[in-house]
């Protein structure tokens, strides 16, 4: 089993890629580390190992990512938005529905009591027993 290592940040190797520049700049180190660098790079390639010294790639990688997870985030929170919207419509429905229903419920029972509050042969309610005037 081949003993990997593990992928620095990008962040990290924009720093490492941008303190490689500066040494190829300087005058007294700076072919040596330069052609160091650049046999090490091409080592790396020639051995199927993907090399990150491009400062001006690395910050556009960098960038591209940024934007790639505000685009998510942005995503997620419109998500979670419409979820809350759903259940609060819902929600609403379902209290109109029973609220209706409590009012059907109370209909029903004064129109069954108005039923029985009428008397066959009898106009309009029952007011109190028939003899109960003339005596």
């Amino acid at each position: 089993m081949q003993n990997k290592k593990r992928r620095l940040s990008k962040h990290k190797e924009l720093e490492r890629a941008k303190k490689l520049e500066e040494e190829k700049n300087d005058p007294e180190k700076g072919e040596a580390a330069a052609k160091k660098q650049l046999w090490k790079a091409a080592m790396d390639r020639a051995s199927g190992i993907k090399v990150h010294d491009d400062p001006k790639l690395l910050e556009k990688s960098i960038r591209k990512e940024k934007k790639k997870q505000q685009k998510n985030a942005e995503k997620w929170k419109e998500r979670i938005q419409t979820r809350d919207q759903l259940k609060a419509e819902k929600q609403q429905k379902r209290s109109n529905n029973i609220s209706e229903r409590i009012h059907h419920q109370k209909m029903r029972k004064i129109a069954k009591r108005e039923k029985k509050l009428l008397r066959p042969g009898f106009e309009g309610r029952k007011e109190g027993f028939i003899t109960e005037g003339s005596s």
